[in-house]
């Protein structure tokens, strides 16, 4: 050290806020459970606004928005939330020294990686309401239990192809979330609130 005026910090307070800081930085599990947490927030936040890391989700092609209107009366909108199952099976999981968000259900890559399904030809039960006194279909399938006819009939082979609505992903505003996180994390352990 070079010589001169030289100032030496013995006060237990400021020693006492170093070694908390220094305790939190070896094993930050209480601040990477908070960015889990705020993973799962976010990531519900891109679902909701229906926007990847590019910008909007492509469309819904009309015969899938189609499909969807009648009882919910979605059509085109509300992608990825028909019946709210991915939405709510966003879980965040974090360690020392990592935090994640992610989904169980099987469709969930599908969705934010996009690709095709090949579907075998096949024969399939369908149920609909037969009425007797105009002699007419309902063109609507309707679960088993609220049919009074059913039929089978064959479904050629065909592709299905879903384009990728990518929800996983963090832009400069939820970064900038995560160093808050992380800085007041620090703050708090070495109590400087």
């Amino acid at each position: 050290m070079a010589k001169g005026i030289q100032l030496k910090v013995e006060d237990a307070e400021v020693n006492r806020s170093l070694s908390s800081v220094q305790r939190a930085a070896e094993n930050p599990a209480a601040i990477m459970s908070a960015v889990a947490g705020f993973l799962v927030t976010t990531t519900q936040r891109h679902i909701e606004r229906e926007a990847g890391p590019d910008g909007p989700w492509p469309r819904l092609s009309p015969r899938t928005a189609n499909k969807r209107i009648g009882r919910r009366r979605r059509g085109y909108e509300n992608m990825l939330r028909v019946s709210g199952r991915l939405y709510n099976s966003l879980t965040g999981e974090s360690g020392a020294d990592f935090a994640l968000v992610g989904s169980n259900l099987p469709y969930a890559a599908i969705h934010q990686l996009g690709g095709t399904i090949e579907q075998p030809a096949r024969e399939q039960e369908i149920y609909q309401n037969y009425n007797a006194r105009s002699d007419t279909f309902d063109p609507r399938f309707r679960p088993r239990r609220s049919s009074n006819f059913a039929r089978t009939v064959k479904v050629g082979a065909h592709t299905v192809t879903i384009p990728a609505r990518p929800y996983l992903y963090l832009d400069d505003t939820d970064r900038a979330e995560i160093e808050a996180i992380v800085a007041d994390g620090l703050r708090d352990e070495a109590d400087l609130r």
